[in-house]
């Protein structure tokens, strides 16, 4: 069933949105983990730190085999961490917003929703290494090759939710993800446009430090880390489990922003 948010209602998503994420804040403060990954990047001398973001250069032909070896390493292991920390948000968002039962899935669910996690987003990961490196190959220009990037890791937004939701292999999570998004664009619009914002406001932080202090990109991974990667996490969790009614408290639902389709 579409969802139908306007207006006030969008506001009240983002309010609730935060209030879950104020609610497990010392769940999202994991993700502050992440920060000890950050000089080991900068130690394989193939990475830059800007917006909230570590970067890594793709071009294969600027790193020597060992130098290879080190990031492709460092890369599984981020993204092990960083699965296992997405999989708990969007857990810990389910059991506050609908019933189940917490021992079982804490003991048996939370490692498998993780490790599927973590497969979809290396093989992610390898897909928009691939694309990029076939793009630049061909010589496109670079504000096109950003694009294109932006436009598959926005089609796939919604797969670590249906992964932890729906309890599905990434096939079908995948293929939730695609639906989710056609019959609820909306809503997917609404989750892109807060994360272009977020992610403005943190270039702002970012070059108003830089301007007195130098110390911008690192603040600004902080708060990235910190709160927006949890925060929009938890507002795609929540915006993915309004479409099964699955929040306990319906009149937040019917009563503020969602309403059936005719």
């Amino acid at each position: 069933m579409p969802l139908r948010i306007r207006g006030e209602g969008l506001i009240m998503l983002l309010a609730n949105a935060f209030r879950q994420y104020k609610a497990n804040f010392k769940t999202a403060l994991v993700f502050g983990l992440l920060l000890v990954f950050a000089p080991i990047a900068f130690f394989l001398g193939n990475s830059f730190l800007s917006s909230g973001t570590v970067f890594f250069d793709y071009n294969l032909s600027l790193a020597n085999p060992l130098q290879l070896l080190f990031s492709l390493a460092f890369l599984v292991f981020y993204l092990f961490f960083y699965s296992f920390f997405v999989s708990i948000i969007v857990f810990s968002v389910r059991k506050d917003l609908s019933t189940l039962r917490f021992n079982y899935y804490l003991s048996d669910m939370l490692h498998k929703f993780a490790f599927k996690t973590f497969l979809f987003l290396l093989g992610f990961v390898v897909i928009l290494f691939l694309l990029a490196t076939l793009l630049f190959f061909f010589a496109v220009p670079a504000s096109i090759t950003a694009f294109a990037l932006f436009i598959v890791s926005a089609a796939l937004l919604f797969v670590p939710q249906a992964i932890v939701i729906d309890e599905e292999g990434i096939r079908y999570s995948v293929y939730s993800n695609f639906d989710f998004i056609v019959k609820n664009f909306f809503s997917f619009a609404y989750v892109i446009v807060t994360a272009i914002l977020l992610l403005a406001v943190i270039q702002l932080v970012e070059l108003g430090l830089d301007y007195v202090l130098q110390v911008g990109a690192y603040v600004s991974l902080v708060i990235s880390l910190v709160f927006v990667v949890p925060y929009l996490e938890i507002l795609k969790t929540y915006v993915y489990m309004l479409k099964y009614d699955l929040v306990k408290t319906p009149e937040l639902l019917h009563k503020n922003y969602h309403k059936p389709s005719p």
